[in-house]
């Protein structure tokens, strides 16, 4: 009788001891699924907004992880918030961060839509003007470019920009905004744009010119 009341309460504590890790175990494939579906949307939705030539640069990547770093970091103008993924990308999410600061610094970003409505022109001449480097405009991984706010005034663009822009000997539009912003000590500590503002296109047209001859 007692041998038979013992291996009941045996079976009785395999259940309840077996009960605990099953359940554990299916909070965490559960906590996993639903993870994965927020993922898998947030991943639609980046690949989505991004053009065909930022997913090929993705998908270059050697590892999964970096690929989706990749993608991440080149859609960050667009004000997705790209925190570090890991050691291996954190060089990418500073860079990602370097960007949104960039475009807070220069007033935000304006889409072709609307720098044309403010000029009053077509969104095909707001293009035009970009390619002849007489409008400054960064890429946002989308296939679409933000035009810094700081450019523009409230009567068109500030005088002298398209004379600075076509200045540069360095091409990398990002590498432009942040000269633009930078307290330069030869204007006296002005930056590029205040220097323009103020009146002083000759001495702002040299000082981009020197950069670039320097960063050559």
């Amino acid at each position: 009788m007692k041998s038979k009341q013992r291996s009941a309460a045996r079976a009785k504590d395999s259940r309840f001891s077996s009960t605990g890790p099953r359940s554990a175990d299916e909070t965490r494939r559960a906590l996993a699924q639903t993870f994965l579906k927020r993922s898998v949307r947030m991943l639609e939705r980046v690949s989505s907004a991004a053009s065909p030539e930022t997913l090929k640069t993705a998908l270059s990547s050697p590892t999964d992880l970096g690929g989706v770093a990749s993608l991440l970091s080149d859609l960050a103008p667009l004000g997705l918030d790209l925190s570090s993924v890991d050691p291996f990308v954190e060089a990418l999410a500073h860079g990602a961060a370097v960007k949104r600061e960039l475009m807070e610094r220069a007033g935000g970003g304006l889409k072709s839509s609307q720098v044309a409505s403010a000029l009053g022109i077509t969104r095909q001449a707001v293009d035009k003007r970009r390619s002849r480097r007489a409008l400054l405009a960064v890429p946002t991984g989308s296939g679409e470019h933000l035009y810094p706010a700081s450019q523009f005034t409230s009567d068109g663009v500030v005088l002298g920009i398209t004379e600075v822009l076509q200045a540069f000997q360095i091409q990398n539009p990002w590498t432009q905004l942040s000269v633009l912003l930078a307290p330069t000590p030869a204007l006296g500590g002005k930056t590029i744009l205040e220097a323009l503002k103020a009146g002083e296109a000759k001495k702002a047209i040299s000082v981009v010119a020197s950069f670039g001859e320097q960063a050559a």
